[in-house]
């Protein structure tokens, strides 16, 4: 892969719109960044009061043995969401197999291996779709 910053030169009636186009590019980001921080600044002590409110009701819930209360302004609920990491693959993996049990696993393919596979057979492996998506970025001067 090529290093951006040894771009090709184009032809020089481009140069000038890239050279126009970069800077407008910068100048942009740099004020989407600034107000995305202001943003920030602005949100955080909602956020913290909002964060405070959730302690609250989670508290109260647990108080009053209820999974959700019914207002005229709205309904308080609790949800319980999990993840699965793996503390030892091996360990799992092997679970799965000796005993069979697939609905452990999600089915996914790895897009890096899948890349991989084709640059090395020309197609991609059987059941797969394979994208890519181009974009495009601009580093300031």
């Amino acid at each position: 892969m090529s290093d951006p910053e040894e771009g090709v030169a184009p032809p020089a009636s481009a140069a000038q719109m890239f050279e126009k186009r970069t800077g407008q590019y910068v100048q942009l980001r740099d004020r989407i960044k600034e107000l995305q921080e202001k943003h920030e600044t602005e949100l955080k002590p909602l956020l913290e009061t909002q964060n405070l409110l959730t302690a609250w009701f989670m508290n109260q819930l647990e108080q009053v043995g209820a999974q959700s209360v019914k207002t005229s302004k709205g309904t308080v609920y609790a949800t319980t969401r999990y993840t699965a990491s793996l503390a030892d693959p091996k360990a799992f993996m092997d679970y799965v197999i000796t005993n069979q049990k697939w609905e452990l696993l999600d089915r996914k393919a790895n897009s890096t291996a899948c890349k991989d596979f084709v640059a090395e057979h020309g197609s991609q492996p059987p059941g797969v779709n394979l994208s890519a998506i181009r974009t495009v970025g601009v580093r300031r001067k």
